[in-house]
């Protein structure tokens, strides 16, 4: 997959994140999109805004679960496209994230991520394989995971470890995935409006067609980055 590469071309681009603008060299992808693909642009890009930063989700929200699927088959392309469980997420969108767990644990639920910052290559595979931009992102454009700002999640029970039933299976292409589908069982249109309930009053907006996926407010600023995970810890404590 690190072939990819290959198709960037070097360009400088100014981004604005967050009203600071940064005049950075970025790499075009080949479907024109500027992304951070360097470990040393994003960490010049974090030293001038720290809220840049990608954080380690099993570091910042102890009790959370971590059932990451592209680390495993068990996803919508059939094979692991990470090469770990890891679930990273820009800083503001992790804090918000530990405030609507916090909120779940008065009621006995905890959240269980499936997927959180995506490297910008992997969403390229989805659409080269998929075709279908309802549910996977236009590489033109990027997906918001590739920002760390959107998350894959869903709710476990604390005290039994069970995770609870929803309208849909995870990554299902069909309308049982759609948060205006309604004729799923009583008590899995309560666990998704639960859940619903709890991500919006963190500061997160639903994505119509995947009750699973939410974004944080904010998302369309950020940087698009294409770096892996082990690389992002690495820079974080350099």
């Amino acid at each position: 997959m690190r072939n990819l590469t290959l198709f960037f071309a070097l360009l400088f681009a100014t981004l604005s994140s967050f009203g600071q603008e940064l005049n950075i060299p970025l790499p075009k992808s080949k479907y024109g999109l500027p992304v951070v693909n360097d470990v040393k642009i994003y960490q010049q890009i974090v030293r001038a805004n720290p809220d840049n930063e990608l954080v380690d989700l099993k570091k910042h929200i102890p009790g959370a679960r971590f059932e990451v699927k592209y680390a495993t088959a068990d996803n919508l392309i059939g094979r692991p496209l990470y090469p770990a469980a890891e679930a990273f997420m820009r800083k503001p969108a992790a804090l918000a994230l530990k405030k609507a767990h916090k909120a779940l644990k008065k009621q006995g639920l905890g959240l269980m991520f499936h997927d959180g910052y995506r490297p910008y290559e992997v969403t390229v595979i989805f659409y080269e394989t998929i075709k279908d931009t309802t549910f996977v992102a236009d590489p033109h454009k990027g997906s918001r995971h590739n920002r760390g700002m959107a998350i894959d999640l869903t709710l476990f029970d604390l005290k039994t470890g069970k995770e609870l039933s929803m309208p849909s299976g995870y990554d299902e292409t069909t309308p049982r995935s759609f948060h205006s589908y309604m004729e799923a069982d009583s008590a899995s249109l309560a666990h998704r409006e639960i859940l619903k309930n709890a991500m919006v009053a963190a500061g997160f907006e639903i994505y119509p067609w995947e009750w699973w996926h939410y974004d944080f407010k904010g998302w369309e600023t950020c940087y698009t980055y294409d770096i892996w995970h082990a690389e992002i810890r690495k820079a974080n404590r350099d």
